[in-house]
């Protein structure tokens, strides 16, 4: 799976057009409103969640996904692409590992076996 995201604009004499992550680019258009709206309308753009912690980017501009929310990943044994907070912060990491735990228990319940008792952890440093 091939992630698209809103890479920027290329000129193209005195007109834009809109260029996304995968590459595809817009005929020109007058300016670069224009180019971003037939970007969105012509090529399916991807929904900007994280894929880690679910995180949803609905609402930010282009610039801003691009630049400071989100980066592309790939996994390595598929070469599949997915979306991640930039620099995954820690609550994007607790966030996938809250969702890895969900996921786990129900692959156990699905499967039948035994789900074991949640452990709690004692996290050093609390403010009191």
């Amino acid at each position: 799976m091939v992630m698209h995201l809103v890479a920027g604009f290329a000129s193209s004499g005195a007109r834009w057009r809109a260029v996304c992550s995968c590459g595809y680019t817009t005929t020109p258009r007058v300016d670069e409103r224009r180019a971003l709206a037939a970007l969105h309308t012509e090529h399916e753009l991807s929904a900007p969640v994280c894929g880690l912690c679910g995180h949803d980017y609905t609402g930010r501009s282009w610039r801003q996904l691009r630049d400071v929310d989100l980066r592309i990943l790939a996994s390595a044994p598929a070469g599949d692409q997915f979306l991640a907070c930039r620099d995954l912060p820690q609550s994007c990491r607790d966030g996938a590992a809250q969702r890895q735990m969900h996921l786990d228990r129900a692959a156990r319940e699905g499967f039948g076996l035994p789900v074991p008792p949640p452990r709690l952890r004692v996290v050093p440093g609390g403010r009191r």
